[in-house]
C-alpha cells in the first residue's frame, strides 16, 4: 500500500533505492512527503495572501479571483 502511495505521489515508478526500504520506512517516507507537500502548499498560500497586500484594495478581489487564490 505505501509503495502505491509514494508511487502516486512522486508521480511514477519509485526509484530502486526506494523499492529496498522496508514497507514501514516506505510508510514513514511516503507521511514525510505528504506532511512537506501540506507545509509547502500552506507557505505558498500565506505568501499569495501576503503578496495581495501590495494590490490597492479596490483590486484585490480581482486578482485574487485570476490568480485563484
Amino acid at each position: 500500500m505505501a509503495e502505491r502511495t509514494l508511487a502516486d505521489q512522486l508521480g511514477g515508478p519509485l526509484p530502486e533505492g526506494i523499492e529496498a526500504l522496508s514497507e514501514e520506512h516506505r510508510q514513514d517516507l511516503a507521511a514525510a512527503l505528504r506532511d512537506a507537500r501540506h507545509r509547502q502548499a500552506k507557505a505558498l498560500a500565506h505568501a499569495g495572501e501576503e503578496a495581495l497586500k501590495y494590490v490597492p484594495a479596490l483590486l484585490r478581489g480581482a486578482v485574487r479571483k485570476a490568480v485563484g487564490l
